[in-house]
């Protein structure tokens, strides 16, 4: 018996049959002159007539951040590369967005959307962030991300979490769409993110499909592949990654913020997933706070990465995870765990016996799964006063350094699982 109650699959976004080539209202190819005055242009004329497709031809068009209306369709046809700009200032001033599951006012995405409706980006051609200019804040800045994570567990109201300088430390996503209805994302590649890279927050009716994501594996941190986060009635299907953290993942906002937001992440389906280098193959978390549940994952591959399955969470966090499958698994040589599953994410400092808001993981399958080689090939790791409760292997061969690694897990069925 499994887990997974099947739900009516999204159909994406709905734009009007008409379009706008960007050279017709004398944008510039070459890379080097800004298009952005143009690119909002054919939206804004677009989106007065009731929607309709940007398309953006062969060739290399620098721009700045692009904001999303209704019914706008972005396409980049075959040889396209959109170049998104180096100067900070273009990315002010601050919008509303989630950094690491909380709210705030920073830097805007390069592809940015808020509360807009049937919106799509799609074609064969190439985003490139040139996160090159952000990546180093990560280290070198951090007082930005200790006053968020203060403000949220203070419940600082939102409008007075405005982070707008480089010191600050938060770097904006590739794409950051947030409380949407009806999106598509599709064929494209993006790569050289700043941060996240494909970011749907707080969004309904949404596919992804068959879309890239390169991001240099050793120096681009915190790139991650594909990031759900809060949204409802989702299908990504067929991502190729090759990043600098988690390749795809599902969250639900972080701690106290997270817990007053309320968006649960629920009923979506993940599949065709090839992750080539990254942290997490799949990762759940462990930014979860308002809960993850009803979850399809299914024929997916990942080749040297640290962790395979992976569901992370941490004491603090609250929330709940429960009711994933997980089918047709196909692992490489790992680093640390085919499959992982813990409570012991303490990356703010927490005991294990501190118990502020523990969370609850229940009701996982993991079903038809290999793994050439992992350095623990299963971990399942809850916390004394909350165990992991109904986890089941089927259909498991896998070859470690450690066969298993359980703690505090209630109710742990194994059939046909095969250590070599």
């Amino acid at each position: 018996m499994g887990f997974f109650k099947p739900f009516d699959m999204p159909t994406g976004a709905v734009i009007p049959d008409r379009e706008i080539d960007i050279r017709t209202l004398g944008a510039v190819e070459g890379g080097q002159v800004k298009n952005t005055a143009v690119i909002r242009a054919a939206i804004d004329t677009l989106a007065e007539q009731g929607g309709g497709r940007v398309v953006i031809p062969a060739g290399r068009w620098l721009t700045g951040p692009i904001r999303f209306r209704s019914g706008i369709e972005l396409h980049l046809e075959r040889g396209c590369e959109v170049l998104f700009s180096t100067d900070k200032e273009d990315y002010l001033p601050a919008v509303f967005t989630l950094y690491e599951g909380m709210r705030c006012y920073t830097y805007a995405a390069q592809l940015y959307a808020h509360q807009c409706h049937d919106i799509a980006v799609t074609g064969e051609g190439t985003f490139n962030g040139q996160g090159f200019v952000w990546w180093y804040m990560a280290s070198m800045y951090r007082e930005g991300v200790q006053d968020l994570h203060d403000a949220g567990e203070s419940r600082r109201p939102v409008e007075q979490r405005v982070y707008d300088t480089e010191a600050q430390g938060l770097r904006p996503g590739l794409l950051h769409f947030v409380d949407c209805q009806n999106v598509l994302i599709e064929g494209c590649t993006f790569k050289f993110s700043p941060f996240w890279t494909v970011h749907p927050t707080w969004c309904e009716n949404i596919i992804v499909r068959n879309i890239r994501v390169c991001n240099p594996y050793d120096h681009a941190p915190n790139t991650d592949g594909c990031n759900l986060e809060g949204c409802k009635r989702g299908l990504v299907d067929g991502i190729w990654a090759d990043t600098g953290d988690d390749a795809v993942c599902l969250k639900a906002g972080r701690d106290e913020d997270g817990r007053q937001q309320n968006r649960p992440c629920e009923d979506i389906v993940l599949r065709n997933i090839v992750a080539n280098r990254s942290h997490g193959g799949i990762t759940i978390g462990s930014e979860m706070s308002s809960g993850v549940r009803n979850i399809y994952v299914d024929g997916c591959e990942f080749l040297q990465n640290f962790i395979g399955i992976w569901i992370k969470t941490a004491p603090e966090r609250g929330g709940y995870v429960r009711d994933v499958e997980f089918h047709n698994i196909k692992i490489g040589k790992l680093r640390h765990q085919g499959i992982c599953f813990t409570m012991g994410y303490y990356v703010d400092d927490y005991a294990p016996d501190d118990f502020p808001h523990m969370p609850v993981v229940e009701n996982i399958l993991v079903e038809d799964f290999s793994c050439e080689y992992a350095g623990v090939a299963v971990k399942i790791e809850g916390c004394q006063n909350a165990p992991m409760r109904n986890i089941r292997l089927k259909n498991v061969t896998a070859t470690g350094g450690v066969n298993v690694e359980t703690a505090h897990v209630s109710n742990l069925c194994m059939e046909n699982v095969n250590f070599i």
